[in-house]
């Protein structure tokens, strides 16, 4: 930018210092903005050539390391080379060494094993020297093709020894035998196959055979005296002895204390309680079994005579129509129904509180029922409303008459 300052100069000296001043700042200025203007250009110039070396750098660093690791790795392959080839030089010694051992065992070998020998081939059978021509040397072997035998040579005896048996091994191929030939056949039983149970039998004239033993015979024979003493405690068991219990008695003068046992033992109320489920009474068997008249016990006793003595109330025959019994009667009672449905029925219990007997019905084709004040289980009521002949037994409380029943009794006759 110029300023336009006319012709001549000013008036005066200062105005003219003005103006001076006021046109070199001018000029200074105009100077600054090209300065900044260059400084602005090398300033770009600056950032771009930053940009650029800022890239190139990041390429030498990364060649650097690349460099750096390319070194190391060919410091550790100079080493692994100069270790390989120290073990190279190790393996070439000890195969050297190697070769020379096999190479001397595989003619040491040759000479005591001359191979597989034949007539066709034109061998020398049997062979007279090694296959380096040198002595046959003891231990020496050689196959024969021809007989496919293997021989072992006897230094000692020079002779070639067969050491391989055939199919039948004959006796000069087995020094340590002093039998003959037949006296061993006796023992080839090869040739048979045993089944299962055979045993091993030998006679003179057939020898060695498997044959089925023969089954034994049980004799159950003791005529003949028997020494027991022999006979072990444990082999005589109680399924043995029950097996034959069918054959053995007892008399009374084998057993020594037995009259000890009958004079005694005392037949006491627990011994019958204990058996009662297994006793039974059935009308045949007591002779007179109405005709007895009431008497004031029921007892069951063993006396000092061991005599089991018997004695109870008699029985009253009940209108059997309607098996209704009175209590203050007696206690024990007996009834025959055949048609209709009786109801079981009690009378008199108030005066018979605490009263117990017995009841025999003989039921032929009744229906049996029970009145109310009468306890029976259902299944004895039902029980006794069967065809049959029943054994009651009955409890009075003053109020109620319980009762219980037998199952049907069989007569057995006396």
């Amino acid at each position: 930018m110029a300023i336009f300052r006319g012709t001549g100069s000013a008036a005066t000296t200062s105005d003219q210092t003005t103006i001076d001043t006021v046109t070199q700042a001018v000029v200074d200025a105009e100077a600054a903005q090209t300065a900044a203007e260059t400084a602005q250009g090398l300033a770009e110039t600056a950032k771009t050539n930053a940009e650029n070396l800022y890239g190139d750098l990041a390429a030498v660093e990364a060649a650097k390391d690349t460099a750096v690791a390319s070194a190391s790795t060919a410091t550790t392959k100079a080493s692994e080379a100069a270790a390989s080839a120290v073990s190279a030089a190790d393996d070439a010694t000890n195969a050297n060494a190697s070769y020379i051992l096999t190479n001397g065992a595989f003619l040491d070998f040759q000479t005591l094993f001359l191979g597989t020998k034949t007539v066709a081939g034109g061998d020398t059978i049997p062979p007279v020297v090694d296959n380096q021509g040198n002595a046959l040397r003891d231990g020496a072997l050689y196959f024969n093709g021809d007989s496919n035998f293997l021989f072992v040579y006897n230094e000692g005896d020079e002779e070639w020894i067969n050491v391989t048996p055939s199919e039948t091994v004959t006796l000069s191929q087995v020094s340590d035998v002093t039998a003959n030939a037949t006296e061993v056949n006796v023992l080839d039983v090869s040739a048979q196959t045993p089944s299962d149970g055979q045993v091993l039998t030998y006679d003179t004239t057939n020898g060695l055979n498997w044959e089925t033993p023969a089954t034994p015979t049980e004799t159950n024979d003791l005529t003949a005296s028997v020494t027991w003493a022999n006979v072990p405690d444990a082999n005589i068991t109680q399924s043995s002895v029950t097996q034959h219990q069918a054959a053995l008695s007892i008399t009374e003068s084998q057993i020594s204390d037995l009259q000890t046992y009958l004079t005694d033992y005392t037949v006491t109320e627990g011994d019958v309680t204990t058996h009662q489920a297994a006793l039974s009474i059935t009308e045949s068997q007591i002779s007179d079994f109405g005709t007895y008249e009431p008497v004031d016990t029921d007892i069951l006793r063993a006396d000092t005579a061991d005599t089991i003595t018997v004695s109870m109330r008699g029985f009253i025959t009940d209108n059997s129509a309607s098996l209704t019994f009175d209590l203050t009667a007696t206690n024990n009672f007996k009834a025959a129904v055949s048609t209709g449905t009786p109801a079981l029925t009690f009378t008199g219990m108030a005066s018979a509180s605490g009263q117990s007997g017995n009841i025999y019905i003989n039921n032929t084709g009744a229906t049996i029922s029970a009145a109310a004040s009468t306890v029976i289980n259902s299944a004895d009521l039902t029980t006794i409303s069967t065809a049959g002949k029943y054994w009651l037994s009955y409890y009075c409380d003053g109020t109620d008459v319980y009762v219980t029943s037998s199952t049907a009794l069989t007569d057995q006759g006396l």
